[in-house]
């Protein structure tokens, strides 16, 4: 019977001690974990078939929560994924153990331990933290002004659980509260769930804690309002990229009174963060009146993002009258010699 026992203990952490050929293929290069997530950097030597994570939150011994991932056919070179865990943990040592498994057969394998709620040990909270369509901000103050904390701020978006940007600010001075944050340099896709990761790093104590931020990304335009110009010729609208997901859309301006309503639209540029484009229309055959202006950014989906309300009033033109010619007083004179000299010329050559 010990002997069984022995025998099982041993095959089980075997492939824990001698990874099997895989690891050559596959190498966990970095994890952090704590009660909320589990984050690993993973390099791929090769293009491998079939690979898979599993995750392990453990207790001492006592295995909690497990989840496995499957990644499916993966590229050459690193990549870093995320999962989530909802598990209501009390403030103890945890652990988490990845293991990345190719085809089926373990490649490696890495465990971390963290304390959870591990905010308590450090110098200053994290009052807040949100990221949007635009970037990621957090404000973070001092627990006690007469103790400074420095610290290193790391922003992580993950699209669909895997890591697509990165930025890091080293050595921020927490003396009072402060509010940070970044602009994404990267485009979004439209309709696309993004986690945001916020991570801490203490220098004194060396401690790294993480939050968490999700939204989905979504076009955004905002209509100009000082830059609206209308008058009885045309008008012009300017239009203003609010998010890092492109927009792909149009302009439209409609004009209404009781006798009329009038449908004018053009297209935009394409738009992002802090890009502007101004759209011109020209009124062709527009009644004279008075009319209720309003306008509107509408994407390729039909779906209005921004509209504006305001009135113009449009004259009716006089129609245009043929100019007449001004003539000289000359020119009648001239015009009677000429005549009077040619029928002199003709009586003269009748008589001879």
């Amino acid at each position: 019977m010990r002997l069984r026992v022995f025998l099982t203990i041993f095959f089980f952490f075997i492939p824990l001690v001698f990874p099997t050929a895989g690891a050559e293929q596959a190498h966990i290069t970095e994890t952090y974990a704590n009660g909320d997530l589990c984050e690993v950097t993973i390099g791929f030597s090769e293009d491998l078939p079939n690979v898979s994570l599993r995750y392990d939150l453990m207790f001492g011994d006592q295995l909690i929560d497990s989840k496995v991932i499957e990644l499916g056919n993966m590229p050459a070179g690193n990549i870093t994924r995320i999962t989530l865990w909802k598990s209501n943990l009390k403030n103890h040592i945890y652990a988490f153990r990845v293991s990345v498994f190719v085809d089926g057969e373990l490649a490696d394998s890495r465990q971390t331990t963290f304390i959870h709620d591990n905010e308590a040990l450090l110098e200053f909270k994290v009052a807040g933290f949100n990221s949007d369509n635009k970037g990621a901000v957090v404000v973070i103050s001092p627990t006690n002004i007469y103790r400074p904390s420095i610290v290193d701020l790391t922003f992580e978006i993950f699209r669909e659980d895997e890591l697509v940007y990165s930025e890091t600010l080293e050595d921020i001075s927490v003396i009072q509260s402060m509010e940070k944050s970044i602009k994404w340099p990267i485009l979004l896709d439209n309709g696309k769930k993004y986690a945001t990761v916020l991570k801490v790093h203490s220098h004194d104590p060396d401690l790294t804690s993480a939050y968490i931020s999700t939204f989905t990304a979504d076009q955004d335009v905002e209509i100009v309002a000082g830059d609206v110009e209308l008058d009885e010729y045309g008008a012009s609208v300017t239009l203003l990229g609010m998010s890092q997901v492109p927009f792909y859309g149009k302009v439209s301006i409609t004009l209404s009174n009781d006798e009329a309503n009038i449908y004018f639209e053009e297209e935009s540029d394409v738009l992002t963060l802090n890009k502007e484009d101004t759209v011109g229309f020209l009124w062709e055959n527009i009644p004279a009146g008075n009319y209720t202006v309003e306008i509107q950014a509408i994407n390729n989906e039909a779906k209005t993002l921004d509209s504006y309300e305001t009135a113009v009033r449009i004259t009716e033109f006089p129609v245009a009258q043929p100019e007449k010619t001004n003539e000289l007083p000359g020119l009648n004179i001239v015009y009677s010699i000429t005549v009077f000299l040619a029928v002199f010329l003709l009586l003269r050559i009748n008589r001879g």
